[in-house]
C-alpha cells in the first residue's frame, strides 16, 4: 500500500526533565507514515480514539526504563479502531466494520511458555507490546494481529475503549493481587489516571481511600480526586506520606483514617523510588502492598522490617483478556465513570496534548484520531 497517514513518532531518546528548559516533547515529532502489506493473520484498522500513557511519556522523556524502545516507533498501545481489513489467514468472525480495543501485549503462544500455557500473555518473557515492538495507536491507521482483537462491548462507546487497557491493568492488580475487605483503609500513592483508577476500584470493592499527589497536581489531578469524594494527601520530601499519617488524617466527615499511622493496603502507582521505600513504614502488620508502578532505577527495600512485619508485597504486570472484559463490564455499568476523568483533544493538538500529559496539566488524555 502507498497512501500516506500521519502519525505521532518517538524518534530520539534524550534525557529530558518535565521542568527543565526546551520542549518536553522533542524526542517525537508529527510524521508521515507508510502502511505496510498485510501479513498472515494481520488486519488493518483505522483508529479511533487512543489515550496518552505514562509508559508513552516516559518514553518520550528518554526515560532509562525505556531505552529498549527502537527508534523510530509509533507509539500508543490505548485505543479503540474499526476494522478496515483482513490480511490472509484465518480471522475468525472478525469483519470488516467490527470496532474493538487491542491486547496491549501479545505473548509467544508456545505451549511449553508457562505463562502463554495459561493465556497469561502479559506475563510472557518474549511479548509483543504494541506502540513499543510495532507501531502502535498514535498512527491513523494501524496494521496487529487479529489475535490481539478485543471487540468493544454492546453500550461502550469508542472514547471509552480507550481507556479500556488502562482500566485491565487495574483489575488485573486489584482483583488478583489485593485482597480488599470492606471497610479496610486503603492509600494509593500516586495521582495519575492508574492511581485514580485504582481508587475508583478499591472503594468499589468497600475500602476508605486516600491518594497522594504533589504541589503540582494540587488544581488538577488532587482535584479532581477530591471531587470525586477521595481523602487526598499532598507529600513532599519535608512532608512525607509516613509523617502525615503519624500525625493523624481524617475523611470528610472527621474520622480518623487508619490506625495508629498504619493502613491496610498501598497501592503504588507513583513510580517514584522513594514513594516505595516508604511504604512498607505506614502498612500495618500483615497489611499488603501492591506494585503497579515501575521504576527508572533499582529501589532500596528495607528487607527486615519487611520479614519482622510479615508484609505481603506484590507487583502486577499488564493485564489479560478476561481482566479486559471485566474493564468494560466495570465502565459499561457506571462501577468507572470514564466521562469524569477524559480530556479529549483533536489529532491536530495531539503534542499540546503530550505536553499537558507530561506536564501533568490533565487527568486522562484521549486523542481523536480520525
Amino acid at each position: 500500500m502507498s497512501e500516506k497517514i500521519k502519525g505521532f513518532c518517538l524518534q530520539g531518546s534524550e534525557k529530558i526533565y518535565p521542568n527543565g528548559e526546551g520542549s518536553v516533547t522533542r524526542n517525537t515529532a508529527v510524521v508521515e507514515m507508510e502502511i505496510p502489506a498485510l501479513k498472515t493473520g494481520e488486519i488493518l484498522a483505522k483508529t479511533l480514539y487512543t489515550g496518552i500513557c505514562g509508559s508513552d511519556n516516559s518514553a518520550a522523556l528518554g526515560k532509562s526504563n525505556f531505552d529498549w524502545v527502537e527508534r523510530p516507533r509509533i507509539i500508543g498501545h490505548e485505543f479503540s479502531a474499526e476494522v478496515m481489513a483482513l490480511g490472509p489467514g484465518d480471522h475468525g468472525d472478525l469483519k470488516v466494520g467490527d470496532i474493538f480495543t487491542p491486547l496491549a501485549m501479545l505473548g509467544c503462544q508456545e505451549e511449553d511458555c508457562p505463562a502463554c500455557s495459561v493465556a497469561k500473555w502479559n506475563l510472557c518473557p518474549s511479548k509483543q507490546i504494541i506502540g513499543f515492538h510495532r507501531n502502535g495507536g498514535f498512527g491513523q491507521q494501524v496494521v496487529l494481529e487479529s489475535d490481539r482483537v478485543v471487540p468493544l462491548m454492546k453500550g461502550l462507546t469508542p472514547e471509552q475503549g480507550a481507556l479500556v487497557e488502562p482500566l485491565s491493568i487495574i483489575v488485573n492488580a486489584l482483583h488478583n493481587k489485593c485482597n480488599i475487605k470492606p471497610g479496610q483503609d486503603v492509600v494509593v500513592t500516586g495521582c495519575g489516571i492508574i492511581g485514580l483508577m485504582s481508587a475508583e476500584l478499591a472503594r468499589a470493592a468497600g475500602a476508605r481511600v486516600a491518594i497522594t499527589g504533589i504541589a503540582h497536581d494540587r488544581e488538577v489531578r488532587l482535584k479532581k480526586a477530591k471531587e470525586r469524594g477521595f481523602i487526598t494527601i499532598e507529600v513532599a520530601p519535608e512532608n512525607p506520606l509516613a509523617s502525615q499519617l503519624n500525625k493523624g488524617i481524617k475523611d470528610a466527615k472527621g474520622n480518623a483514617f487508619g490506625t495508629h499511622g498504619k493502613v491496610d493496603l498501598l497501592i503504588e502507582c507513583s513510580g517514584v523510588p522513594q514513594v516505595l521505600s516508604e511504604a512498607i513504614s505506614v502498612v500495618r502488620p500483615e497489611g499488603d502492598i501492591c506494585v503497579i508502578a515501575t521504576y527508572p532505577k533499582e529501589v532500596e527495600i528495607n528487607a527486615t522490617h519487611l520479614t519482622r512485619t510479615s508484609l505481603n508485597m506484590r507487583g502486577s504486570m499488564g493485564s489479560c483478556r478476561a481482566d479486559y472484559m471485566v474493564a468494560q463490564k466495570l465502565m459499561v455499568t457506571g462501577v468507572f465513570p470514564s466521562e469524569a476523568y477524559t480530556n479529549l483533544y483533536e489529532f491536530d493538538d495531539i503534542t499540546t496534548a503530550f505536553e499537558d500529559s507530561i506536564k501533568a496539566n490533565n487527568v486522562k488524555a484521549v486523542i481523536k484520531m480520525n
